[in-house]
């Protein structure tokens, strides 16, 4: 069974966390969950939800192999390098968390789980949500590219013509799972 972090933080673009959470409680991975507060207020703006508290929302779904981290818990088992994940999914990542992580500060666990798998040679994947890119942004992505960082904007492809939302929406999480090596049937490939 692997281990994934996935946090949460305050750019738009919940959904996409949703869905993954969605697809790995079909598989056989355990999920570490971060939420944090601005992730919370984004996931009730994005689903017209009125969820008070990151358990609320990890309840209503009934996420089985999800052990949520309030984002303040730096004790956390994930914080330390002796019992980290094996991937770290931040979805969706906010350009302050990027910056942040991108200057090995850990401002929450969110950033701290995103240290410790890169000190630890480990996966980091970043979902990244902004439109435009100033030029800080980007040299922040860039810095963390070259040191292995894997930097996927949200952003759907067309050709196989989607016809909704979810599709949009299931052909970003089916790139995830192409990264992390994960079978998958969300969208119809380039043939």
């Amino acid at each position: 069974m692997k281990n994934i972090f996935l946090g949460i933080t305050g750019a738009s673009g919940a959904v996409y966390a949703i869905r993954l959470l969605e697809e790995l409680n079909k598989r056989d991975f355990n999920v570490s969950l971060t939420v944090t507060d601005d992730g919370l207020i984004n996931i009730n703006l994005e689903l017209s939800a009125s969820y008070s508290s990151s358990e609320d929302f990890v309840n209503d779904f009934g996420f089985t192999n999800v052990t949520l981290y309030h984002y303040r818990d730096f004790a956390a088992p994930v914080s330390s390098g002796s019992n980290t994940a094996d991937l770290c999914l931040v979805a969706p990542a906010s350009m302050g968390c990027v910056g942040r992580i991108a200057s090995g500060i850990s401002s929450n666990l969110v950033e701290r789980c995103a240290d410790v798998v890169l000190k630890e040679n480990k996966k980091l994947l970043l979902l990244v949500r902004e439109a435009p890119y100033n030029s800080i942004h980007l040299r922040n992505m860039l810095y963390l590219s070259e040191i292995g960082v894997t930097i996927m904007p949200a952003s759907p492809a067309f050709y196989y013509n989607p016809s909704n939302i979810d599709d949009m929406i299931n052909f970003i999480v089916g790139k995830i799972f192409d990264i992390m090596g994960i079978e998958h049937n969300l969208f119809k490939r380039w043939t």
